[in-house]
């Protein structure tokens, strides 16, 4: 696939001085240099891939095109929102497949649900499917709707309120036990949880909230998949003055009398790789954030009860992920089978095979990202694993690629022989490539307690040192973070 941005050539590497260098280019990263770049500054942006996106890509393989991580994104294309207002402003014309189902989940009982991306018609639905629980569904809606404008107002635009503070350190399953008693709705109603990367007990009621809602304002695909909606973001920061410079390493944050002043970076030809050092007065990082503070900026500058507040951050789950390329299979067989299948009735259990799987098939929405005929399948499965422990990942990737295969067959009898081509990736697998703290795949937990105040800010422990991405407030998915790139602009500016 032909990056539409140019990029800095490794041969000629980037200048001297900038007035911002951004670590990552991640979404977070690219919508940071985006916006400083209106304003006039001079940015480089760094990424140690050798494509820009992070979760947020593509690779591919015998002609199938394939999502690396993320598949949805909420809101973005819809331009009465905040985040797609600022897509529009900023030129991006990266078209979007609308969603409709949101989701589907599979139940424990072999029975079904499909959320209908009209809010009106899905609660109706809900209500048919569980009359005994109508008016019980209706409270839990307001409440839904209640926590969805003050965290609006509270996470994304910083006005806090006290009306907040009922719902402030509830957890989904906190709400769901107060709610309802039937074991099969308060599973629906979080089913979709995983996307989270950790288990309703542990999300915070108020987030979860914000995203359920955000689906009826447009859930989307991007047309022709994440690589284009992220190389066409790096192509408008290099139209606006931007430097990207990928395959390139940032190996230290420069400090000087306790002030960032330029970072030095690893780069060039892989035949003969070299150190420079850039001088900058803003050094914004959307990596991981242990790997930054400890690695890059070194903890001889900062307090120590810094340092301990974040260690002590717990990581969400890892995502496992297995890419398929089909033929021969119809697109109603895998529309039927697409969404979430659960094994228990308890969502906690998710990380625990509680969850079966998701399945996702992107061509539904692009059949571009296949060859005619064909199909992309990409299954996703969280785990809650020890990330240290594992000390054998060949045998790891084995075993799970194995259950998601054996249980596969079962949803989808014969699906083996239309298979072309299969690879999986594992929480190895991800930090390998972005770096990410135990492979996580949304950062830190969305907990109540690592949200707001509890979470690292976009503005850094020293001066000149600021943060985005899904390590820091307001948390972890795609509007979150495109939300923090905001906020970390606005704060540079000032």
């Amino acid at each position: 696939m032909k990056r539409s941005f140019k990029g800095l050539r490794l041969s000629v590497g980037p200048e001297d001085t900038y007035d911002a260098v951004i670590i990552g280019a991640g979404i977070g990263g690219l919508i940071c240099a985006n916006l400083l770049a209106c304003n006039g500054l001079r940015v480089l942006l760094v990424e140690q891939h050798y494509m820009v996106g992070g979760y947020c890509s593509t690779f591919r393989r015998k002609g199938y095109t394939f999502d690396a991580a993320t598949h949805f994104y909420p809101l973005l294309g819809n331009p009465t929102t905040i985040t797609g207002k600022l897509l529009k402003d900023l030129g991006i014309t990266t078209g979007w497949v609308k969603m409709d189902p949101v989701d589907q989940f599979h139940f424990p009982d072999g029975s079904k649900f499909s959320v209908s991306a009209d809010y009106e018609i899905y609660l109706a639905e809900l209500k048919a499917e569980f009359p005994s629980e109508s008016q019980a569904l209706d409270r839990f809606f307001f409440d839904v709707r209640e926590t969805y404008r003050l965290g609006l107002l509270y996470y994304f635009r910083g006005r806090n309120t006290s009306r907040l503070d009922p719902y402030r350190d509830l957890t989904v399953r906190q709400v769901l036990d107060r709610y309802f008693q039937d074991s099969k709705l308060k599973l629906l109603l979080t089913a979709d949880g995983p996307h989270w990367g950790a288990p309703p007990c542990r999300t915070s009621f108020v987030f979860d909230s914000m995203l359920r809602l955000s689906y009826f304002l447009g859930n989307y695909y991007p047309s022709g998949g994440s690589q284009v909606f992220s190389d066409e973001i790096a192509q408008r920061f290099e139209e606006k003055g931007g430097h990207v410079l990928t395959n390139s390493l940032v190996k230290r944050i420069l400090v000087k009398d306790k002030t960032v002043c330029g970072v030095e970076i690893e780069t060039g030809p892989m035949s003969r790789r070299y150190k420079k050092q850039i001088r900058a007065e803003v050094v914004i990082s959307n990596a991981d954030q242990l790997q930054t503070l400890e690695q890059m900026l070194g903890t001889e500058h900062l307090d120590p009860t810094y340092m301990a507040s974040v260690r002590s951050l717990r990581p969400s789950y890892p995502c496992f992920l297995t890419h398929i390329g089909l033929k021969d299979i119809s697109s109603e067989v895998l529309c039927e089978a697409q969404g979430y299948y659960w094994n228990s009735w308890d969502p906690d259990q998710m990380g625990c095979n509680g969850l079966k799987f998701k399945l996702f098939v992107p061509t539904l929405f692009e059949p571009r990202m296949a060859p005619p005929g064909g199909h992309v399948l990409i299954i996703q499965k969280v785990i809650d694993m020890d990330y240290y422990a594992t000390d054998n990942w060949a045998s790891h990737k084995t075993t799970i690629e194995q259950y998601i295969m054996d249980n596969l067959q079962q949803v989808i009898p014969g699906i083996s022989e239309k298979i072309v081509v299969k690879t999986s990736a594992s929480a190895l697998t991800s930090y390998n490539f972005t770096l990410n703290y135990r492979g996580a795949m949304l950062g830190w937990e969305m907990s109540p307690d690592q949200l707001g105040e509890n979470r690292t800010g976009v503005v850094g422990p020293i001066k000149g040192l600021y943060f985005t991405g899904h390590w820091v407030q307001p948390g972890g998915g795609i509007t979150p973070v495109i939300v923090s790139a905001m906020q970390a602009a606005e704060a540079v500016l000032k």
